[in-house]
C-alpha cells in the first residue's frame, strides 16, 4: 500500500526554525554548563571534588543522553516528536533547577543524568523536525541554523560562569539555565508543529528497518558511520568538559580560560552555517572530512604559546570542527539509507556515538591526571579528530538502489 503523498516543503516555517533554535540554545547551555562551572566547583571547599570524581560526573550527562536517544526511538512512533520535545524540555529544565539546589554530590549526579535524559530526547527530535520541514537544497543549512543554538547556549553558559558564578557561586550557572528553559516551554507548547514523519507514519504499514542497516548493501557504511560519530562526540564532550581546565594548565588565569570557552561556542554557532551551506553544494562527505581537519588544526595550535587573537582563531576552528561536524554527520547518515530506515539509521549512529560522548570526559581527565606536557594534552584530542576524518572518507559511495529511492515527505530523519 502506498502512502498518500503531500507536496514537499518549498520553505521552512519561521516558527519551526526559531523554536528549534531556542530549544537547541537551551540544550547547548545545559550541556556546557558543567564544564563552564567546573573550575569553580573544583575550588569549592565544601564539595571536595577531585579530577577523578569530576571526570565521572562529566560522563553522566552523555549517559543520560544515550538513554534519552534510545527512549525517543521507542516512543516517537507512539506519541510523536512534538510531545517528546515538550516533555524533554520540561525534564531538563527541572533537572537544571535540581542541580542548582542540591546540597551534595550524589544528588547533583542524579540531576546531571536527568539533564542528559532530557537533552538526549530533544536533540534528535529537533533534528528531525528541521529536516522534515526543509526544502531538499537547504537541509544542511537549516539544520546548521537550528543547531547554531548549541554554540549560542554554550557561549551563554561560559559568560554566566565568568560573570555570575564568581559572585553568586556555581549554583547560579544551573539556576539561570533552568529558568531559561521554563520561559521557552509555554511558547513551544503553543507553536511547535507535529513531525511530518509521525503524521505520515500513522497512514503507513510497518516495514522492516533494523535488519536493512546490516544487510550487505549497507553494512560497511553503517559501521563507519557509527565509528565516525563515536570519534566526533568523544572530541566534542571531552573539549566541552575540560577546555577551561586545559587552558589553565597551559598557564592562563580562570577568566581567560573561560574566555576561550566563550569563543569556542561562538565558533560552533557561526561556523557550521558556512559549512552547512558548503555541504549543500559539494556534498556532506567532503564537508565533514574538511570539518574534522579544521578541528585537528585548531586543537593542535592551542598547544603553542601564540598571541591571544591567533589562539582565538584556533578555538573557532576547533568549534566548527566539533559541533559543525556532528551536524553534518546526521544529515549524511539520513541521505544514505532508504526512506523507511533513516530513522533507525540515525538513531543507531547517535546511540553508538554517545559512547564516545561518555568516554570523552574520562579521556580528558585521564590526560590531565597523567601530568603530560601541555602540547600532548591538546594532541590527545586532535588525534581522534584526525581518525574521524579518515573514517568518513572511507564511507563507500551510495549504491544506485539506495540513492535513487524517491523522496517521501515526512519519512526522513529521526533517531
Amino acid at each position: 500500500m502506498s502512502m498518500p503523498s503531500s507536496p514537499p516543503p518549498t520553505r521552512t516555517p519561521a516558527s519551526v526554525l526559531l523554536l528549534c533554535l531556542a530549544c537547541m540554545t537551551l540544550e547547548g547551555y545545559d550541556v556546557i554548563a558543567y564544564g563552564a562551572a567546573l573550575p569553580a566547583m573544583l575550588a569549592d571547599r565544601t564539595w571536595h571534588l577531585g579530577i577523578g570524581q569530576a571526570s565521572l560526573l562529566g560522563t553522566l550527562t552523555p549517559i543520560g543522553m544515550l538513554a534519552g536517544a534510545l527512549l525517543v526511538g521507542v516512543l516517537t512512533d507512539l506519541v510523536g516528536r512534538r510531545r517528546l520535545v515538550l516533555a524533554s524540555v520540561a525534564l531538563f529544565s527541572a533537572a537544571m533547577l535540581l542541580c542548582a539546589a542540591v546540597p551534595s554530590v550524589p544528588l547533583f549526579a542524579i540531576g546531571r543524568v536527568l539533564v542528559g535524559l532530557g537533552v538526549g530526547g530533544v536533540l534528535p527530535s529537533i533534528a528531525a523536525l528541521v529536516y522534515e520541514y526543509s526544502p531538499q537544497g537547504r537541509r544542511n543549512l537549516n539544520t546548521a541554523l537550528a543547531f547554531a543554538g548549541v554554540g549560542l547556549g554554550g557561549a551563554l553558559a561560559a559568560i554566566v560562569a565568568a560573570t555570575a558564578v564568581p559572585g553568586f557561586g556555581f549554583r547560579a550557572e544551573y539556576l539561570i539555565g533552568g529558568l531559561g528553559a521554563l520561559a521557552v516551554l509555554p511558547v513551544a507548547f503553543r507553536s511547535l508543529p507535529e513531525s511530518r514523519v509521525f503524521l505520515a507514519g500513522q497512514q503507513e504499514p510497518a516495514k522492516p528497518r533494523f535488519a536493512v542497516l546490516f544487510a550487505r548493501a549497507h553494512l560497511v557504511a553503517t559501521v563507519l558511520f557509527c565509528l565516525t560519530t563515536f570519534a566526533s562526540l568523544l572530541v566534542l564532550f571531552g573539549l566541552y568538559t575540560w577546555l577551561p581546565q586545559l587552558m589553565r594548565s597551559a598557564g592562563y588565569q580562570l577568566g581567560s580560560a573561560l574566555g576561550f570557552l566563550i569563543v569556542l561556542n561562538l565558533g560552533t554557532a557561526v561556523g557550521p552555517l558556512l559549512v552547512g551551506r558548503l555541504a549543500d553544494r559539494i556534498g556532506s562527505q567532503r564537508a565533514i572530512a574538511g570539518s574534522f581537519l579544521l578541528a585537528v588544526v585548531g586543537i593542535s595550535v592551542l598547544s603553542y604559546p601564540l598571541p591571544t587573537m591567533v589562539l582565538y582563531v584556533a578555538v573557532v576552528l576547533a568549534g566548527v570542527g566539533t559541533v559543525g561536524t556532528q551536524i553534518l554527520i546526521n544529515v549524511f547518515v539520513a541521505s544514505r539509507y532508504p526512506v523507511h530506515t533513516r530513522a533507525t539509521a540515525v538513531g543507531l549512529t547517535l546511540s553508538v556515538g554517545r559512547l564516545g560522548g561518555i568516554l570523552g570526559p574520562l579521556y580528558g581527565g585521564a590526560l590531565l591526571s597523567a601530568h603530560l606536557p601541555t602540547a600532548m594534552l591538546f594532541y590527545g584530542f586532535a588525534i581522534p579528530a584526525l581518525a574521524g576524518a579518515v573514517l568518513v572518507v572511507l564511507v563507500p559511495r551510495a549504491r544506485a538502489a539506495a540513492s535513487t529511492v524517491p523522496e517521501q515527505p515526512g519519512l526522513t530523519i529521526s533517531s
